[in-house]
């Protein structure tokens, strides 16, 4: 039983991964986190809809060497099951630019287990409102929490 304990924080060492390849805009080590297969998909905050493996690559290369960001996440929900986790996160996706507003972002991200390792399947990002953003901003200022 403990090794089945340790199994979804593996899933969270994925997760890491992903922010600390956005981060250095680093394309191989992002597309070595996601599962080999067709299915897999990514609605990035600006809409578009990213679907398959080549898809998503030259999706993502274009929008990080365009504008270079670095994800904190702010607010984590975990819900898990054997083979799956989903990690619904609140995030300020912070530009290369210190001078530049963040953006605040909703973020899904889908993870299945497969042969052993923690692999994306899929990525849900939406822009938060700009009404919610600032009630979000403003609670964790005063040090409520995201959902207080």
């Amino acid at each position: 039983m403990p090794r089945f304990a340790h199994i979804f924080e593996a899933a969270a060492d994925t997760l890491n991964a992903y922010y600390q390849a956005v981060a250095e805009v680093n394309i191989d080590s992002l597309m070595g986190l996601w599962i080999d297969e067709e299915f897999v998909s990514c609605i990035c905050a600006d809409g578009s809809h990213l679907h398959g493996l080549d898809a998503i690559r030259s999706g993502l290369t274009i929008q990080l060497e365009a504008q270079p960001v670095s994800i904190e996440p702010l607010d984590i929900r975990v819900y898990d099951s054997l083979g799956t986790v989903v990690y619904a996160i609140a995030e300020a996706h912070r530009p290369a630019d210190p001078a530049a507003v963040p953006s605040m972002v909703f973020t899904t991200y889908v993870m299945v287990h497969e042969r052993g390792e923690w692999k994306i399947a899929h990525i849900h990002a939406s822009a938060m409102p700009n009404e919610t953003a600032s009630q979000f901003a403003a609670k964790m200022r005063h040090g409520q929490g995201a959902l207080h």
